[in-house]
């Protein structure tokens, strides 16, 4: 299934339960917001995204703990989880999306390997965080976290509901 028909799924279910929905992207870069709005009727439940590809702006925006990035770099598990609790609080949404990893062609300042990544679910309910580990190339590996992270949400919607 690709990325367009699970958008469509997550907005479909979305909708079918009252529910929205926001977003936190560092590593798909708004893959996953365009993917969500090309999809009529996105607009009952995608409330906002932010597109937060440095440290500071997951701190300003997504109130992230630097000491958190500090520790962890922002290519680990305590990072997404924190970006995803931090746009579901910010958006007051039902659910968050949240990306972060290294999508090459180099590995992070914390040796971190290229394809590697998180992906973090929010709902009132829980955080779930995944850890991926994608081949490919650069635009493969954005392709792969946008993908993993609808199944994530559908995932995390069928527990909850």
């Amino acid at each position: 299934m690709d990325e367009y028909k699970l958008a469509k799924k997550c907005v479909r279910k979305l909708k079918k339960y009252g529910l929205s929905i926001a977003t936190a992207e560092s590593l798909t870069g708004g893959m996953i917001a365009e993917r969500i709005v090309s999809i009529p009727g996105a607009s009952l439940v995608y409330e906002e995204g932010f597109v937060t590809y440095s440290s500071f702006s997951k701190v300003k925006n997504l109130l992230v703990d630097p000491v958190i990035i500090a520790e962890n770099g922002v290519a680990s598990y305590p990072v997404a989880r924190e970006m995803a609790k931090g746009i579901l609080y910010v958006s007051k949404t039902d659910y968050a999306l949240a990306t972060t990893g290294v999508a090459g062609p180099k590995s992070d300042d914390y040796n971190t390997k290229v394809g590697t990544v998180f992906i973090s679910c929010a709902s009132r309910k829980r955080v779930i965080v995944r850890k991926y580990h994608f081949r490919g190339n650069r635009d493969k590996i954005r392709l792969k976290a946008t993908i993993a992270a609808f199944k994530l949400l559908l995932y995390v919607l069928k527990n909850d509901l």
